[in-house]
């Protein structure tokens, strides 16, 4: 029997955003934004019950119905705030108005492994609500404020909801990976 090596993830980073156009394809090139500090990813999987002979009698699969990322980031810049929610920048302000139309998004980052490897995460179809602000006065020894945004996923057109790919797995190809997470980028040439 072969030996395994126990695995635990202890890192965070390479938050990659793409915008997503009608037929959930990327356009443009995916966007790097640094000082990704935490990803939490819950995901709601819907099930039920059905009773017969006075037991239970099957466990009802009804698929993932809901996805969210919350993403902290030392400090969010406005260039990134364009793509993750769509803003209008003018003359160095961030425009926020009443009739926003946040684009469709599609996202990648990954967890570092105690061996060295990595456990990459890509979130293929989402929007990003922009997010308040939470700040305090500076004490004698300061301490990071950073931002945080929540995003809500859903299904892509061909139903994709998520992909999670570990480096460990021999049968992994990054460039794979991320051509299946942003749909529409070319594979460079090997």
């Amino acid at each position: 029997m072969a030996e395994t090596t126990n695995t635990v993830k202890i890192g965070l980073d390479n938050w990659e955003v793409a915008k997503l156009d009608e037929s959930d394809r990327v356009t443009g090139q995916p966007m790097r934004i640094p000082g990704l500090t935490s990803a939490q990813l819950a995901l709601t999987f819907n099930t039920g019950t059905f009773q017969a002979d006075d037991a239970l009698w099957a466990i009802l699969d009804g698929g993932i119905s809901g996805l969210a990322l919350t993403i902290g980031n030392a400090d969010i810049k406005s260039e990134h705030k364009a793509v993750l929610h769509g803003i209008e920048l003018e003359d160095g302000m961030e425009v926020y108005t009443a009739d926003m139309n946040i684009p469709y998004t599609a996202h990648i980052f990954r967890s570092r492994l105690n061996t060295g490897q990595f456990v990459w995460f890509g979130l293929v179809k989402g929007k990003f609500m922009p997010g308040g602000v939470d700040l305090n006065t500076r004490a004698e020894t300061p301490t990071g404020q950073p931002d945080s945004v929540v995003g809500n996923f859903e299904p892509r057109n061909d139903g994709i909801t998520h992909i999670i790919a570990r480096a460990d797995s021999p049968d992994f190809d990054l460039a794979k990976f991320r051509q299946k997470v942003f749909r529409g980028i070319t594979i460079p040439e090997a």
